[in-house]
């Protein structure tokens, strides 16, 4: 490598031979400092200019048969999917993550081994009640590893075997896995897969003949692997007709909560079959393992849960009956937020039916009178019997869903109480999900700017009162507004600005037991906001009235006109 036009540099490669292991060592090399390499001085290319001190012939006849080891060893590793909107949707984060590979080790045999300490998938979708989709159960100050997976293989030169000597697959024996799914992230997943191009991945022009091989295994020893599955469904955020038949069953009978999931131990000896026929009974056995412990399964099912997603599933055809627009946005915003203590049931459950009253009241003077404004007379008939219909629907609507925030927050409190018995911990995210602003650009992660994402999803208004209002709004501007900045100002407020708006809020001042403010669970109020379009309408008009100002203080009074 010419570093100037009078100095080279090269790499200098050294071979130690440590019985029968070759150590490679790869380094820079100065000829004035490091004799070991060789550089010529008349070669043109600059791989032919590298040469090792002993030539290859003579090499020992042992080193053809020498061992290789590599391994890699991550403290942490973190990958963040981002869909195409662009939206962090899921972070997956691996703890003491130890990958090795060895080969050499004697009749054409290789090594694979994978180990994880700890591993887990979080749902990164604001205002979700299942902030953690997967991680394992932890049970005391266990040090082990939650998965072990090894391979031996054995290279014979032929396309139509592959020979494994073993294979072994180990999870956590005294605990289990945890997947936890709130139903808007499937969703989320299904849209950003049909967004993908696999075809930029591949090419679909090949002239390569498919194989079917004969897998031989010698040893396969796969330890039982159990899973705890909680769901909770939100009809709400489901888009619309994509399950036809199967949403009002879903609705009715998806929710579980840590539905007990097992697949079986499997230890076998001089297993020998096509690669097909494999995978076939690999895919029946495991589906005889979940469908083979029913009374389990049922077990598992939520009654409570799905109890309130079917009231709430019949509230949303009742609000839809009122065709009043923002009546059904007013009440899709509520369902964004969880129930999750007996003050939530009051707030939202208290909230759902005092809107349904008063806009059903309100909408039988309302209504005519928007009707006669659009369309004059046949508007005012038409206004009229929306109106008497509204007065009929929304109360209903609002009447389901105090049953169905009752029942949720019962079910909430349930298991709570489950969990402190059981000594359970709380999950909690990794880290908080990554900011993209309004110019859909890609950024390192900031926790800064995470922990304002937070505060602005979070925050809430009042519906009716103003900041005394009990029913307020929560997560106003959590699905309408990108983040930008948040600043920090006296008497505990924030500003928070956005791409669309500038936001004032006030942070909680009743917090329990005095405790320090977490903007990842305490909601601030929004005391106002003001869109950025209307602020700069305010600065044209502050521009003017200065101008104005500097005509008058330079040419004096006479100059008025």
């Amino acid at each position: 490598m010419h570093v100037t036009s009078e100095t080279s540099r090269a790499l200098s490669i050294t071979i130690i031979k440590e019985e029968k292991v070759n150590v490679v060592k790869i380094s820079d090399w100065l000829p004035e400092s490091e004799p070991i390499g060789i550089l010529s001085k008349t070669g043109t290319s600059p791989l032919s200019q590298l040469s090792l001190k002993n030539p290859p012939q003579q090499q020992s006849p042992s080193t053809s048969d020498s061992e290789f080891h590599v391994i890699v060893e991550l403290a942490e590793l973190g990958v963040s999917i981002i869909d195409h909107k662009p939206e962090e949707i899921l972070y997956l984060s691996v703890q003491t993550f130890i990958f090795s590979y060895s080969t050499g080790l004697g009749s054409g045999i290789s090594r694979f081994k994978l180990r994880m300490h700890g591993i887990q998938v979080d749902n990164q979708l604001p205002l979700t009640p299942m902030p953690v989709l997967f991680r394992p159960q932890k049970v005391g100050d266990e040090t082990d590893y939650i998965l072990k997976f090894s391979v031996t293989m054995q290279s014979n030169g032929s396309l139509d075997l592959c020979v494994y000597p073993y294979i072994g697959f180990y999870g956590p024996e005294n605990a289990a896995f945890l997947i936890n799914i709130h139903e808007p992230i499937i969703w989320c997943l299904h849209e950003m897969i049909q967004q993908v191009n696999f075809n930029r991945l591949y090419d679909n022009q090949t002239s390569v003949v498919a194989v079917d091989p004969i897998i031989q295994i010698g040893v396969l020893n796969i330890s039982e692997v159990r899973f705890k599955v909680s769901m909770a469904m939100s009809p709400s955020q489901r888009p619309r007709g994509v399950l036809g038949f199967w949403a009002s069953l879903m609705t009715a009978l998806g929710n579980t909560e840590n539905m007990p999931v097992r697949i079986n131990q499997r230890f076998h000896e001089n297993v020998c079959m096509r690669q097909s026929s494999m995978t076939n009974i690999v895919i029946s056995n495991i589906r005889k393992d979940l469908l083979g412990q029913p009374l389990q399964l049922l077990s598992g099912v939520d009654i409570l849960g799905n109890a309130s997603s079917a009231l709430g599933h019949m509230s949303k055809g009742m609000a839809s009956l009122s065709m009043d627009k923002k009546f059904i946005q007013s009440r899709q915003r509520q369902e964004n937020k969880g129930i999750e203590d007996l003050g939530d049931v009051i707030r939202e459950g208290g909230g759902a039916l005092a809107k349904g009253l008063f806009r059903g009241v309100t909408g039988i003077l309302t209504k005519p009178l928007e009707g006669a404004k659009t369309s004059g007379v046949e508007g005012f008939v038409q206004g009229v019997g929306r109106g008497l219909i509204g007065a009929a629907a929304q109360p209903v609507s609002g009447v389901l869903d105090l049953l169905s925030k009752t029942t949720e927050g019962a079910n909430a409190m349930r298991m709570k109480i489950a969990s402190a018995i059981t000594s359970d911990e709380q999950l909690l995210r990794r880290r908080l999900p990554r900011v993209i602003s309004g110019d859909n650009l890609l950024r390192p992660y900031d926790e800064y700017k995470a922990r304002g994402q937070i505060i602005l999803q979070l925050a809430e208004s009042g519906s009716f009162l103003g900041q005394v209002d009990l029913f307020k709004v929560r997560g106003k501007f959590a699905l309408t507004d990108a983040y930008e900045d948040h600043f920090l100002i006296p008497k505990s407020k924030l500003l928070v600005v956005t791409h669309r708006r500038v936001i004032l809020l006030q942070q909680p001042s009743n917090i329990i037991g005095q405790r320090k403010f977490s903007p990842a669970k305490d909601p601030c109020s929004i005391v106002w906001d003001v869109l950025l379009d209307d602020l700069a309408t305010m600065e044209r008009k502050i521009i003017q009235m200065l101008y104005l100002h500097v005509l008058y203080c330079t040419y004096g009074q006479d100059q008025q006109s």
